[in-house]
């Protein structure tokens, strides 16, 4: 017999505590909620008769019977929030898709929960509410299931029913592609610039054609004949090959763009919900040219690879970016696929011209914003621990809290294996201002939100 609502918020009250209601949710009959306790905040679920679910929980630290409720009070880790994901099913990731705008977010310590994603009701707009990569999973010793587990706590305490995606980014390995598959990410970044030769750059066009001679000659006569002697139009543009700039494409991008087919063919092609696909192609010290962009946008399309995003970050790569934005937007308008812009918050200076560019389909990754917000706090409130992050990522202590060293150097201040790292002290102190954290965030966010809509 099913459980009325009232009768399980009254046993979740009377055995577990403190019931947080906007994470009410029926389950199967049954209800789950998380709860405030003395120990903390706990996740509790509220059952009458047998229910299946209720042996799948583990660290069940308290049972109790209200009249015919059967009540049980539970850890918040790895295996219950898998299983909140599998049965309350808006609080796993979902997939952005090609069709419209999303924000991405990087919480680096797991403090800022899901407090952006009021925000994003009844906008045209999803979060994105985990960008993490493997560096940072190394560097915060953070891994990336307690990453995706943080967002879906956040989730069910806002009651956000509206979507949010996950995006496991710069994977370089199909181990890493794996993992991030078995945790539930809705979005897969792959970082391919380790097959990116950048050494064609240096060789002089000599060495380049007689590098390409190499290639068999129906190979070398295929490539000619889909892109020489032509132009291609993207939107109001056109792009057009010489022989020697095809050449260099070929050679520098040619083991790039067949590894790419053989991740997305072995393990993307055929999952069982839908999967973004996400590249990026910024590599420090290269400028992607609009003809390499053209070449392998192309190529993927014609070999049935179906990207969600390519990846550009203006830190690595500013003219892309910033001098050549709109033929790259209007390059990923002509293939089906998304721009994804990293570190947009603090490099990108036109983020409205992207939008407009991109017809609203674009994704913005803000990776830098809540941990700004917690700098910036940290400045207000406690003078010391500022000053000790400080030291921490090698500024003055007078520095502005935007400071690039303070809001990049957060690898280095949280990362508990450095010397002098403030991870501890950060965590601490968010806790301790929770309120004041979500207000800034919050802020933070609307703020770049108007800029990026008007």
């Amino acid at each position: 017999m099913a459980l009325k609502q009232m009768d399980a918020l009254a046993a979740l009250r009377e055995a577990a505590g403190e019931v947080i209601e906007t994470s009410l949710c029926d389950v199967q009959g049954s209800w789950l909620a998380l709860v405030n306790t003395e120990e903390g905040k706990r996740l509790a679920f509220a059952a009458k008769g047998e229910a299946a679910l209720s042996a799948l929980w583990k660290d069940v630290e308290k049972e109790a019977d209200v009249k015919d409720v059967h009540v049980s009070v539970m850890a918040l880790n790895a295996n219950n929030a898998a299983l909140v994901r599998r049965y309350v099913k808006w609080t796993a990731p979902t997939a952005c898709g090609t069709k419209g705008a999303s924000i991405g977010f990087s919480d680096w310590l797991g403090e800022a929960d899901a407090v952006v994603a009021e925000l994003f009701g009844k906008r045209q707009l999803k979060p994105v509410l985990v960008d993490f990569t493997t560096e940072d999973s190394e560097a915060l010793q953070r891994y990336f299931v307690q990453a995706v587990d943080t967002a879906t706590w956040g989730v069910l305490e806002e009651g956000y029913k509206e979507g949010y995606g996950a995006n496991a980014a710069g994977l370089k390995t199909e181990e890493e592609i794996v993992k991030a598959l078995l945790y539930g990410y809705s979005m897969i970044g792959f970082d391919c610039s380790d097959k990116i030769d950048l050494g064609i750059e240096k060789l002089s066009d000599e060495a380049v054609d007689k590098r390409f001679e190499q290639f068999n000659e129906t190979f070398r006569a295929a490539v000619h004949a889909s892109y020489l002697n032509a132009e291609f139009k993207v939107g109001t543009s056109k792009i057009a090959f010489t022989e020697n700039q095809l050449h260099r494409i070929v050679l520098e991008y040619g083991e790039a763009i067949m590894h790419i087919q053989f991740i997305y063919n072995s393990y993307l092609k055929n999952t069982p919900w839908d999967i973004d696909f996400e590249l990026d192609l910024s590599k420090p010290g290269k400028v992607l040219t609009p003809q390499e962009h053209y070449l392998i946008g192309n190529e993927l399309q014609r070999n049935g690879i179906k990207l969600s995003s390519i990846c550009l970050d203006p830190l690595k790569d500013s003219e892309a970016v910033n001098d050549n934005l709109q033929l790259h937007c209007e390059i990923a308008d002509t293939f089906g696929y998304r721009l994804s812009f990293k570190n947009a918050d603090i490099a990108m200076n036109d983020t409205a011209a992207a939008m407009k560019y991109l017809k609203g389909k674009v994704h913005f990754k803000m990776n830098n914003i809540l941990w700004m917000s917690a700098i910036e706090l940290a400045k207000a409130l406690d003078a010391d621990l500022f000053g000790k992050l400080c030291a921490a990522c090698g500024c003055e202590p007078t520095a502005d809290a935007a400071d690039r060293a303070l809001v990049l150097g957060y690898r280095k201040a949280l990362n508990p294996k450095e010397e002098g790292n403030v991870a501890a002290d950060m965590k601490a102190f968010l806790e301790a201002h929770h309120a004041e954290y979500a207000a800034a965030i919050k802020e933070n966010v609307a703020a770049k939100l108007k800029n990026i809509l008007n």
